[in-house]
């Protein structure tokens, strides 16, 4: 066997071990992409419904003859709090999702990065598997 043989074959496993990765990097950026996605759906939903809950909390009106000196005082001061903690948790939230998000489409590039890459080293073995078989034939 000719050392250019050889070589083309040991070219070929390199090839098709780096095949493999690709492979299995893609598979492993899909499960990825899956999880965080529905991990962002999930959120949204809960974000609207916060959204819907803290609207409605937003426009309560309170009977100003039921609430009066310290108890009124003392009313405003927690429902403030109230409203703004549900704030800070709905930032939070868009925050968190918004993150998620990100995450989602740098996956999803890098995975289109590795289909290139498989792309391109499906090219490489059919070419040396057509000069492989050239050797073999002289």
């Amino acid at each position: 066997m000719s050392t250019s043989l050889s070589l083309l074959r040991e070219q070929r496993r390199t090839v098709l071990l780096g095949m493999n990765n690709a492979r299995n990097e893609i598979s492993v950026l899909q499960d990825k992409v899956s999880r965080l996605q529905e991990a962002s759906n999930t959120l949204e939903t809960n974000i609207t419904h916060l959204r819907t809950t803290k609207k409605s909390i937003d426009q309560l009106e309170k009977d100003g003859r039921r609430w009066r000196g310290n108890n009124k005082d003392t009313y405003d001061n927690k429902y403030s709090l109230y409203r703004d903690s549900i704030q800070q948790y709905l930032s939070k939230s868009m925050d968190a999702k918004e993150t998620i998000d990100s995450d989602i489409r740098r996956y999803e590039a890098n995975q289109a990065s590795y289909a290139a890459g498989l792309n391109n080293l499906q090219s490489s073995l059919h070419s040396l598997e057509s000069q492989i078989r050239a050797k073999e034939r002289e």
